[in-house]
């Protein structure tokens, strides 16, 4: 019996030690395999810090359980991955293993489903995920999907917030994102530090921008916009209207711009304006609003909100309603701007006692401007109600100890827009109004929640009931800290979180949390993939986290927190501070949220086209012919036009809502005249595409001048890079796209060695803060319209196009009487990798032969510039060209001028020296960022050559050439070395111009 006990105790004794020794063979051979991938030898590689946990070894279930960490998560993962990982662990194991199935599981949790398994099969850990879970749906061609995170069906009859009636989305846009709601949002803000007792930015400021202004400059102008063209109802919850003036049209008060009909009777609380507001007080909580019986007459103006006739200029329009049990979802709204006229449809159901967003409108001051409401409803016996209409992003009127910050609202925290906008202090002051810095980033999911509202949303100890919007994902886009010892990227971070706060795996509908994972990896695929294209073949793929971040964790939709590069990384911020960048990005963003939500709604996405190029307008036979071209998309091919909409400005009336063209060319009859103004947008099924530039024409009956508008630069500052001395330099600012909304100041720390102390000594990239209250303006794309009007004044009649519709031939200088030549700032800007083909060219091939060409012919060419001279005559680092260079003979033999120096005046300021051009006398041209224009860095010293060149004006700061001119009695030539586009005053442009087209109409030896 003894001797049995013993056989039987040395064979399990036996049997551990083999179990011991397997294990440990596995480990290691495991970790040679993870040795090889983190050094990218295979086909997927983890994240540096991935290592295995453990694992468990099963010979009687024939199985090998290995437990990663959670920072192989950290890596994007593909069904091709898992085959190669999978592979390439068995080459290492070696073929004693090839019978057992290896089952990879990430991370530690406490999943129930995983307990009972880990219990039943005895593993050391309990597990969080399946490594095949880390796959998105999306990405499972042939993997099954996780059913648990495709719970979203799409519904083609939805409930849709506002509506542009115009557009006729709902005809057109079947493959975009008409009728998704989405919470997007631009990091931090200004808010008051309680322990300092001010007002400050969040993070540092740094490289001449700071992060709590530098994602607005990619979510105003591009993100939401693009996503809005694609259909889709957009809420931030910072102020996204720009203009620091405010004007809110009210029922209570005085009244002013406020009229009602006769049936109109007393609604419920409402809004009520204050110049500023205290804590625990709510804008829509102290004040009434104003309901009607619905009726069945469209024209019935039931509420009229009219504006102030000082309102002029672009302004954001928010309306206001409030809560009614009958509250219709067909509100008819239309606003009148200029001489135009917008119509909205409104779902009063969703978005009672809070500011909704209508759109950015082009007012100037008109009789009847302003926002108009219908009595007209589809439902009977219901009531439609009115509130308060706000035109303006205004300036922050939150009081904090005493204190407002001062600064345009746009420029704020979120957490004192949500106060503003009516949201319940649950929202807002989760701190008890403590913690303002803590409040601002929390406050962003509870307000998706409260956009949600019960019962999906919101938090079941909250009576409030929520806003009633069906949010479909919130995503936040920010930038971080950082500093790359090598000349690369910090590149992009994705941030996203698998439990809420109570730690559920599930949101309140059922969908899995996990689908915030396939919603983060999708975005930042499409991010990286399209920045190695267009910019960095290189940019940096940083993590997946998995992180309890309060953006990410408190929303009840699926979510994905973007920090997308470093703000304090040299080599990202020549990326960041790039237009082009910062639209390519955008643009990623966007299609990336388009195909997670088509996925999730089982259907197929189209991309909204890329602007149409080519464009002009010109005259034959007194009417106009305009022509323009699709701009196709390499990175995506469905983003193909297939019709377009016109877009007419006449006489400055405004822009009308568009025409509908289903060729690349038209034949207008226009009024003689009268001053027009087009822009082309392309379209498909996915969406609508940004405008082209803006080209002009009039017609007097006389020979027209071409406008030829060749300033489309848009660029980063330049920069200065040595072992020792790097940043970006005041010499040449940039060309922001329309405008900068992240600018603050010049950089004054250019020393890579100088630490960050603290952010109000940031060390290396620090920059002055003069400018945060500036918007800097850039190209805004319009210039014919600036240089045309000039000569409308002088009933010149004018055409226009783009350079870029030079190259196929259809526009012939010879056919004008004259070409005017916009050069603006217009340089030749090399792409961020050196040997990289030109981004940007002064004088294309096309334009320099068609100018040389029609010269010869007798033609008259007016050209101007900031950096005309310069750019012929010297290289980029400045080193004069050789006498025999092409562009040196150009100038001398073609423009008849010299470029003597960069950086010519620093006052704005030209005299004439020239009895033809006496106009010259008292011009003064933008030489600060508070013009209307943009600001003249950098304009050009130019002198005449040839006996039949003159020096026409001068630069009074030094007697430096301003301008030239040429006439042999054949051509003749007007050049300017700052853009004529700039002279702040249109009187001046008018007189200036006046003088240049005497010039030209002059007989033979005339002066």
């Amino acid at each position: 019996m003894n001797k049995f006990l013993l056989t039987i105790f040395l064979t399990f004794h036996f049997l551990n030690i083999s179990n011991g020794q397997s294990i440990q063979q596995i480990q290691k051979s495991f970790n040679q395999y993870l040795e090889k991938a983190k050094q990218g030898t295979y086909h997927f590689q983890p994240d540096s810090s991935a290592v295995l946990d453990t694992l468990s070894f099963s010979k009687k279930n024939g199985k090998i359980y290995f437990f990663l960490s959670k920072h192989w998560g950290y890596s994007p993962v593909r069904i091709d991955d898992l085959s190669s990982i999978e592979k390439n662990v068995r080459a290492q194991l070696g073929e004693s293993y090839n019978r057992y199935d290896l089952i990879f599981f990430v991370g530690q949790s406490n999943n129930t489903g995983f307990k009972k398994l880990a219990k039943k099969n005895k593993w050391p850990i309990v597990p969080k995920n399946y490594l095949k879970d880390l796959v998105p749906n999306y990405y499972r061609d042939t993997h099954p999907l996780d059913a648990e995170r495709q719970l979203v069906q799409y519904d083609s009859i939805r409930s849709i917030h506002v509506k542009r009636v115009d557009r006729k989305e709902e005809d057109i846009i079947q493959n975009g994102l008409y009728g998704n709601h989405l919470a997007i949002w631009n990091s931090h803000g200004l808010f008051y530090e309680q322990n300092l007792k001010r007002w400050e930015w969040q993070r540092a400021r740094l490289f001449q921008t700071v992060e709590d202004l530098l994602p607005t400059a990619f979510v105003l102008p591009y993100l939401a916009p693009m996503l809005e063209n694609a259909g889709a109802n957009i809420y931030i919850p910072r102020e996204r209207g720009i203009q620091t003036k405010c004007f809110v049209v009210d029922n209570d008060g005085e009244r002013e711009g406020y009229k009602e009909g006769k049936k109109v009777v007393a609604g419920n609380t409402g809004y009520k304006h204050k110049l500023f507001y205290n804590d625990h007080e709510n804008p829509f909580e102290l004040g009434t609003s104003r309901k009607v019986k619905t009726t069945n007459k469209k024209q019935d103006i039931a509420f009229t909100w009219n504006t102030h006739k000082t309102m002029k200029g672009e302004y954001a329009v928010y309306i206001s309603y409030a809560f009614n049990e009958l509250a219709v979802e067909d509100a008819h709204y239309f606003v009148k701007h200029k001489k135009q006229k917008t119509s909205f449809i409104v779902n009063q159901k969703m978005a009672p006692k809070t500011w909704v967003y209508i759109g950015t409108f082009s007012f100037d001051g008109s009789e009847g401007e302003g926002v108009y409401l219908s009595s007209y409803s589809k439902s009977k016996e219901h009531y439609i109600t009115a509130d308060a209409v706000r035109f303006g992003g205004g300036s922050g009127n939150i009081v904090r100890e005493g204190t407002t910050s001062g600064r345009a609202r746009y420029t704020e925290g979120a957490r004192y827009n949500l106060q503003y906008a009516g949201a319940p202090e649950w929202v807002y002051s989760l701190n008890e109004g403590k913690n303002d810095y803590k409040d601002d980033y929390q406050s962003r999911g509870e307000w998706v929640n409260w956009l949600v509202g019960a019962p999906l949303a919101l938090n079941p100890k909250e009576e409030n009931k929520g806003l009633n919007i069906p949010i479909d994902l919130a995503l936040a886009l920010h930038t971080d800290a950082g500093v790359s010892k090598s000349d690369t990227t910090i590149g992009t971070l994705a941030i996203y979180s698998t439990t809420d706060m109570e730690k559920n795996v599930h949101f309140k509908d059922g969908q899995a949390r996990m689908t915030s994972r396939d919603l983060a990896d999708i975005v930042q695929t499409q991010i990286v993939d399209d920045a190695r294209v267009l910019h960095d073949s290189i940019w940096n793929r940083r993590s997946l986290w998995d992180k309890r971040y309060s953006e990410a964790v408190y929303p009840d939709v699926p979510s994905v927190l973007i920090e997308l590069l470093s703000h304090q990384n040299f080599k990202d911020m020549w990326f960041a501070l790039d237009p082009v960048f910062r639209f390519d990005v955008s643009r990623s963003i966007y299609k990336g949220i388009l195909k997670y939500i088509a996925f999730q709604e089982n259907r197929e996405y189209v991309v909204q086209p890329l602007p149409p190029t080519h464009f002009s307008v010109v005259l034959q036979k007194n009417k106009a012919h305009l022509n323009w071209k699709p701009q196709l998309d390499k990175l995506e091919e469905t983003a193909r036009p297939t019709f377009y909409k016109l877009y007419t400005n006449k006489d400055n009336e405004g822009w009308d809502n568009g025409k509908v063209i289903t060729d690349s060319s038209i034949i207008l009859p226009i009024q003689k005249e009268h001053f027009y103004s087009f822009k082309v947008t392309a379209v498909n099924s996915g969406g609508e595409s940004f405008p082209t530039d803006e080209l002009s024409m009039a017609d007097f009956g006389n020979d027209p001048v071409l406008i030829v508008n060749a300033f489309d630069r848009l660029s980063s500052p330049s920069f200065i890079q040595t072992e020792s001395y790097q940043g970006f330099s005041h010499l040449d600012h940039g060309v922001a796209d329309q405008r900068d909304l992240s600018y603050i100041g010049a950089q004054y720390d250019f020393n890579p060695q100088s630490p960050w102390v603290d952010d109000d000594a940031p060390g290396f990239g620090a920059s002055f803060a003069d400018k945060e209250t500036a918007i800097i303006k850039g190209n805004t794309f319009n210039y014919p319209a600036v240089h045309g009007k000039a000569m409308y004044y002088l009933k010149q009649s004018f055409v226009s196009c783009n350079q870029t519709a030079l190259k196929e031939g259809a526009i012939k200088l010879e056919d004008y009487f004259a070409v005017d030549v916009v050069l603006g700032e217009q340089k030749n800007i090399n792409l961020h990798q050196w040997g990289k083909k030109t981004k940007f060219t002064i004088l294309s091939e096309e334009l320099r032969a068609g100018i040389e060409a029609y010269l010869k012919q007798g033609g008259n060419l007016f050209i101007s510039g900031a950096y005309l001279g310069s750019s012929l005559f010297y290289e980029e680092n400045g080193i004069p060209k050789g006498r025999k260079h092409p562009d040196v003979l150009y100038g001398k033999n073609v423009l008849h001028l010299i470029g003597r120096t960069d950086h010519a005046d620093v006052i704005g300021k030209v005299k004439s020296i020239d009895k033809a051009f006496p106009n010259l006398n008292g011009l003064t041209y933008s030489k600060s960022d508070d013009n209307e224009m943009y600001k003249v860095e950098s304009p050009d010293a130019l002198e005449p050559w040839g006996k039949a060149a003159k020096q026409i004006g001068r630069y009074t700061s030094n007697q430096k050439g301003a301008g030239v001119s040429f006439n042999n009695g054949n051509e003749k030539v007007v050049a300017f070395g700052f853009p004529f586009e700039t002279i702040l005053s249109e009187q001046k442009r008018i007189e200036v111009m006046e003088d240049i087209l005497r010039f030209f109409k002059e007989n033979e030896g005339e002066r």
